[in-house]
């Protein structure tokens, strides 16, 4: 049975686990930053402060259990993230492990981003490359096994999620504005501004969109129609994100392709991947769009896959946070 917490950035998560299997989850979405147009770290760690204890009552309550007693793991996300917000989520289940004599594993946030996708009755097949688009991340990994996930690029500037949301602020369609965008989108004309694809080469494994941003800012100034500018650029993205992913599962042999990070709720972005997918025989894990964002059901089935490896697996109660993930092969467990 595992306790998992996610409060890296600005929602506050929890899930009950037992093994892969949710028995119960909740999320709660900090709507006070909407109002300063962007996530506000000293808000969202006393945020987290407030709710998380609530939360945890909640979700233990509705896997029918009144205390720590029954669990045998807890589970919380060390980084990246805002390290504020990380600390809270970190601090609690350290400590509530602590006192409860149970063990404690740190996860990495981008590592259990992938294992949404574990455990589950469809099994990856590999060589698999998957594609993580969030508002913090934009990467391309080559999954060799659930053991061996090797960074193949990232973004040099702006991810893709950040994109959306800076875009949709612009535009008046609020913040976040990720899923406003694309409701917009779906109303464009995508042929109507023609914009330009930073680093483009398929071939080059990472990305680029702060110059996308411009491009978009400068249309809209001139008086660009809010849905056609929004259709071309959620387009633009698109083909960006699966033109260099599809170049990797020809040349890597790919046999699966995993999506996952919020970006994958973007309903043009899901229907590419499963077109291109479906063209190459290759098999598609996209998350359902409750799971693309932060949540603990994700951290908890990476501490099912080190569990399942190592029965006795632990992290020391002096595992920290840390804001920035700088490795090359991507581990569950938390660690910069």
């Amino acid at each position: 049975m595992i306790l998992a917490v996610e409060t890296s950035c600005d929602d506050t998560a929890v899930a009950l686990l037992e093994g892969c299997h949710a028995i119960a989850e909740r999320v709660h979405s900090q709507e006070v930053h909407s109002k300063h147009g962007g996530v506000v770290p000293e808000l969202a760690s006393r945020s987290h402060m407030e709710i998380l204890p609530g939360l945890v009552n909640d979700v233990l309550l509705a896997g029918g259990m009144d205390s720590l007693e029954g669990i045998d793991v807890l589970a919380a996300t060390a980084g990246p993230g805002l390290t504020g917000s990380l600390l809270v989520g970190l601090a609690w289940s350290k400590a509530a492990a602590w006192a409860a004599g149970k063990r404690f594993l740190g996860i990495n946030h981008l590592a259990a981003h992938l294992y949404i996708h574990y455990g589950q009755e469809h099994q990856v097949v590999f060589p698999a490359v998957a594609l993580l688009v969030s508002g913090g991340h934009t990467s391309l990994f080559r999954m060799n096994s659930w053991q061996e996930i090797l960074l193949l690029g990232s973004t040099r500037d702006d991810a893709a999620g950040e994109a959306f949301d800076k875009t949709a602020k612009l535009t008046g369609l609020g913040y976040p504005g990720g899923a406003a965008l694309d409701i917009a989108a779906d109303k464009g004309n995508p042929d109507r501004y023609p914009l330009p694809s930073p680093m483009a080469d398929p071939s080059l494994p990472e990305f680029s969109f702060s110059g996308l941003k411009t491009a978009v800012k400068l249309l809209w100034e001139k008086g660009a129609d809010r849905s056609d500018l929004a259709a071309s650029f959620r387009r633009t993205v698109v083909d960006l994100l699966i033109s260099k992913l599809m170049y990797q599962c020809e040349v890597l042999g790919a046999k699966s392709v995993l999506s996952a990070g919020g970006v994958t709720a973007n309903s043009l972005l899901r229907e590419v991947l499963r077109k291109e997918c479906s063209a190459r025989n290759l098999e598609l894990f996209l998350p359902d769009k409750e799971h693309s964002t932060d949540n603990a059901l994700m951290v908890g089935r990476a501490a099912a896959a080190i569990l399942d490896r190592n029965p006795e697996a632990f992290s020391p109660l002096s595992c920290n946070a840390f804001a920035r993930w700088s490795g090359r092969s991507l581990s569950p467990i938390g660690s910069p």
